[in-house]
């Protein structure tokens, strides 16, 4: 499905943010040698920026917290950061004035990859920045289903850190989810109770409460969940992080995924069990996808303008 596809597969953008320098897309080179190819040396975030055709303006949410997700993967894996915030931002805002296309909004990819050191020594990291339009449709409800392949504990790959060494399990159970014909995978923990999906959180309505897996069960530290909390709690739902067994799951009142790509992606069925659609997974989706859009206030979510918007309005 469209919504799952690697954006990074279905477009060739000219421009690429490289330590802060415009480059080439196609031209962004690493070393066959260094530690991000031959160890998987990677951390990386994605940031989301939207569109808004009312006042044709083009706003970044929540970067800062993104940043700082970033900085804690990096100081997991003693990965030297050498830019702040605003050096962060400006990258950000200088990509978007190249790539920007008037009613899309833009995904962002900031990857530290570690370009020079070995083992831990002299280590330095180079960051590049990718970005690619998405349409401002939402996505259909998903098939899933539960995969064989499982999640690591936390002293095996920390799902603390975003990194890319991480997302080799969960490319294998999408290549079996899609194999079996389904959309995406559930993975499971080594206890059996469910992690996450291969690129997003698991939400579910259980008992009325909106639930969802804590890190500790080898979920990543979503920070789309940390808003769908303070939608929640605004609204007088109850959002719990818990853990959740299979069969919980698979008995479930409502599911969606949840992710910067995904949003709050529905869930019609899981292995067979099939779930409705317009719920109260469904009004938390759309309220969510009226404070991204600006639409509505919420309290606590960060939204930066920037010129992009404004000059590709103006030119």
């Amino acid at each position: 499905m469209a919504h799952i596809a690697s954006l990074s597969q279905l477009q060739t953008p000219p421009w690429a943010s490289v330590d802060g320098q415009l480059v080439p897309y196609d031209g962004v080179r690493i070393h066959i040698s260094a530690e991000a190819l031959t160890r998987a040396l990677s951390v990386f975030e994605g940031v989301k920026g939207y569109w808004d055709p009312a006042s044709e303006t083009f706003s970044l949410r929540t970067p800062r917290e993104h940043y700082e997700r970033l900085l804690r993967s990096a100081k997991l894996f003693h990965i030297p950061v050498d830019f702040d915030y605003p050096e962060f931002l400006r990258r950000l805002e200088q990509l978007a004035a190249e790539l920007l296309v008037r009613e899309r909004d833009l995904w962002f990819r900031p990857t530290l990859y570690v370009t020079e050191g070995h083992w831990g020594e002299g280590t330095r990291a180079t960051l590049v920045i990718t970005a690619f339009t998405q349409q401002k449709e939402s996505g259909e409800p998903m098939r899933l289903g539960v995969s064989t392949w499982r999640r690591g504990t936390d002293v095996d790959l920390p799902t603390r850190v975003k990194s890319s060494a991480n997302y080799v399990v969960a490319r294998l159970a999408r290549i079996e989810a899609r194999r079996l014909g389904y959309d995406d995978a559930i993975l499971l923990n080594r206890e059996g109770r469910v992690a996450e999906a291969t690129g997003a959180c698991v939400v579910a309505l259980l008992d009325d409460e909106v639930v969802v897996p804590p890190s500790s069960e080898g979920a990543l530290d979503s920070l789309t969940v940390r808003i769908l909390e303070r939608i929640c709690h605004r609204d007088g739902l109850r959002l719990v992080r818990r853990p959740i067994d299979r069969t919980e799951l698979l008995a479930a009142q409502e599911v969606a995924i949840a992710g910067t790509i995904s949003e709050l992606t529905l869930v019609s069925e899981i292995d067979g069990f099939t779930f409705p659609v317009d719920g109260v997974l469904a009004r938390l989706r759309a309220s969510y996808l009226q404070v991204m859009r600006g639409t509505e206030h919420l309290e606590g979510v960060e939204m930066v303008a920037t010129d992009a918007g404004r000059a590709l309005v103006t030119s």
